[in-house]
């Protein structure tokens, strides 16, 4: 399987932070995003994942750029079902916590381009009845970890849901909850989309 070089990351990064229509994901955001688009129970057209990649601005994008986009998505998917998949390692937890929620952060990056993923088909399947309460809780525990680091504020919310914690001490743990759950969110998705009693296994477009 083709994947990017170190050096068509950096081009692909540089053109994304240099070139791209204001308001497009980051690298790292993308990579995110795309874990969370490619674990989809639903089919995702690739003219609706790239939209969202660019800020709804995808008028002149360069073939190369599209390409390489394609390659990544391709790479992530291949390790997401097949190889095996984990959290990249240049994300790493800063010991000052609030910088985990700056922009730019790596973390804050992928948990964010995580979140717009994600709104493809949350809510379809934590609003599903037929959803089984253990897998709902699991599910939405994975939701909540995954983008725990993507808006401060909300994560000030969590924390204060918590019983007697603090961010300094909740948020290290939710870093090692994404890096356990990053292997397995793909078959927790699987399980809770069948569970809901939306999707067939059977079906050609499963993932």
């Amino acid at each position: 399987m083709q994947t990017l070089s170190s050096l068509q990351q950096q081009q692909l990064n540089s053109w994304l932070l240099e070139k791209s229509p204001n308001g497009t994901l980051s690298l790292t955001a993308v990579k995110g995003y795309l874990f969370a688009v490619i674990a989809s129970p639903d089919p995702i057209e690739v003219s609706q994942w790239l939209s969202t990649i660019f800020n709804h601005n995808t008028d002149t994008l360069p073939d190369e750029i599209t390409l390489s986009l394609a390659t990544l998505y391709n790479e992530i998917s291949e390790q997401m079902f097949d190889s095996g998949i984990s959290l990249p390692e240049h994300i790493e937890y800063s010991d000052l916590p609030q910088a985990n929620f700056l922009a730019g952060h790596p973390l804050h990056e992928w948990s964010l381009g995580f979140a717009c993923g994600l709104n493809f088909y949350s809510q379809k399947l934590l609003e599903s009845a037929e959803v089984s309460s253990e897998l709902l809780e699991s599910f939405s525990l994975a939701i909540m970890a995954l983008t725990f680091f993507a808006d401060h504020e909300n994560a000030d919310v969590v924390v204060a849901s918590q019983q007697q914690t603090t961010l300094n001490e909740f948020a290290p743990l939710m870093y090692q909850l994404i890096n356990d759950l990053v292997p397995e969110y793909a078959q927790l998705v699987e399980q809770v989309a069948l569970s809901s009693g939306l999707y067939d296994e059977a079906e050609d477009d499963w993932n």
